[in-house]
C-alpha cells in the first residue's frame, strides 16, 4: 500500500510514467560549454589550451584540492575559448573516448579514501544538492538511515523515475558503497506508486536483504523534499538521515566498477500541454537551447529549471546542462503556466522573474 504524509497536495502529474520513461537522445549541439567556477566558489585551472583537441571523458580543468571536482569534456573536439568562467569545446561529432583505466582492485579491497578519490576523479555530484558526492561522504558523520529517492514529486519532473528504471541492481550496488563508507547499517529505498516495474525490480533484488527496506509512496507534492521524505519513511521528525537520488548512485556504481566519468545527465523536458513531455539523456555542457528545440520549444517565452513550483527561471539559452540539471520546463504559450506557479511568480517577482 502506498503511503504519504498529512497535508500532501495531489497535483495532476503533467508527465506521468510510463509515457515519458523511454529515454531519448537529443540532436547534438555544435558547441558545448563547461563551467569552471563551482558552487562553492572554487575556480578550476584549465588543463587544456585553445586549439587543443580533447576527447570524451577527458579532464579539461582541475585544481589540486580535495574539495574541488574536475571539469570533464563530454564530447571530442577543439577547444575554441577559455574564459574566467567557462571552457568552450567545438564538437567534431566523432566522440572519440579518452582511455580510462579502471582500478584492478575489487570493491572490498579499496580503502575508503580510494573510493572517494575515484568518485572525485569521475566527477560524481550529488544531484539533489549540487555538492560533490565525495565531499558529502567524507564528512565524519554516521547517519542512522541512508535513503534512496527514486522519484520527484514535482508535477513536471520525472527524470529520477527514468534514471531508476531497469537500474535496481546498479542503484543497490552504489547504495552498498555509500553505506560502507558512512558506516550506516540501515537504508530505505523509496519508489513512487506510478513506477510499479521499478518497485518490483527492487523487491526482487532485496528479497534476501534485511538491512534495506522498500517503500511505495503516493504521487503527492512535496513528497520528495528531504525533510518530508525522511519523516514519512522513518516516522520521526528528528533523525539523522542522508538522501541520495537514483542517478547519483548509478554514477557512483559506474565510477567504482569501471572508472567511468560522468558525461551525461537525464533531463525532463516538459511544459506546454500540446507538446509531449520526454526524458532525454543529455551530454553535459549542451546549451539548453539545443535541447528545447529538439523537444519542440522553438519560441519558449518562459523557461524554468528545478521544478515548476519553485524552480529558477532561465533567460540565457546558452546556459549549459550540468550534472544537477534535472528538468527544463518551458512554455511557448504563457496561458499554459499552472496557477500555482503564477501565484509563486507574483509573490517572488524580484527574485524569480
Amino acid at each position: 500500500m502506498a503511503i504519504s504524509f498529512p497535508g500532501a497536495k495531489n497535483y495532476k502529474k503533467h508527465n506521468g510514467l510510463p509515457a515519458s520513461i523511454n529515454l531519448k537522445e537529443p540532436i547534438a549541439s555544435p558547441v558545448y560549454f563547461y563551467p569552471i567556477v563551482q558552487n562553492n566558489g572554487i575556480t578550476l585551472t584549465p588543463t587544456v589550451k585553445i586549439g587543443e583537441r580533447v576527447l570524451c571523458g577527458q579532464k579539461i580543468a582541475d585544481l589540486d584540492n580535495f574539495t574541488a571536482i574536475p571539469a570533464i569534456s563530454s564530447v571530442s573536439g577543439k577547444v575554441t575559448s577559455i574564459t574566467e568562467n567557462m571552457i568552450v569545446v567545438e564538437n567534431d561529432m566523432l566522440y572519440d573516448k579518452y582511455p580510462v583505466t579502471p582500478t584492478t582492485k575489487s570493491e572490498d579491497e579499496l580503502t575508503m579514501r580510494e573510493k572517494l578519490w575515484i568518485m572525485r576523479e569521475s566527477g560524481v555530484y550529488d544531484i539533489r544538492t549540487g555538492t560533490p558526492a565525495h565531499i558529502i561522504l567524507s564528512e565524519k558523520k554516521t547517519p542512522e538511515y541512508a535513503i534512496v529517492c527514486c522519484f520527484d514529486s514535482d508535477p513536471y519532473v520525472s527524470s529520477p523515475q527514468a534514471a531508476a528504471a531497469d537500474n535496481a541492481e546498479k542503484i543497490l550496488y552504489g547504495l552498498h558503497i555509500v553505506m560502507d563508507i558512512l558506516g550506516t547499517k540501515k537504508a530505505i529505498v523509496a519508489v513512487q506508486n506510478d513506477s510499479k516495474k521499478t518497485y518490483y525490480d527492487f523487491k526482487y533484488h532485496l528479497r534476501y536483504n534485511t538491512d534495506i527496506s522498500l517503500y511505495c509512496l503516493k504521487a503527492r507534492f512535496p513528497q520528495s523534499h528531504d525533510d518530508i521524505l525522511i519523516k514519512t519513511l522513518t516516522g520521526k521528525s528528528y533523525v539523522k538521515a542522508i538522501v541520495f537520488s537514483s542517478e547519483t548512485l548509478c554514477n557512483i556504481a559506474d565510477a567504482i566498477r569501471e572508472g567511468k566519468p560522468v558525461t551525461n545527465k537525464i533531463v525532463t523536458v516538459s511544459g506546454d500541454d500540446i507538446l509531449a513531455p520526454d526524458n532525454f539523456r543529455v551530454l553535459l555542457g549542451a546549451p539548453v537551447s539545443s535541447l528545447l528545440e529538439h523537444a519542440g520549444y522553438s519560441e519558449a517565452r518562459l523557461i524554468f529549471t528545478g521544478g515548476i513550483t519553485t524552480g529558477k527561471r532561465i533567460t540565457d539559452l546558452d546556459t549549459p546542462v550540468t550534472a544537477c540539471t534535472n528538468s527544463l520546463i518551458a512554455f511557448n504559450d504563457g496561458k499554459n503556466i499552472p496557477r500555482y506557479r503564477k501565484k509563486y511568480m507574483k509573490k517572488h517577482t524580484k527574485n524569480t522573474v
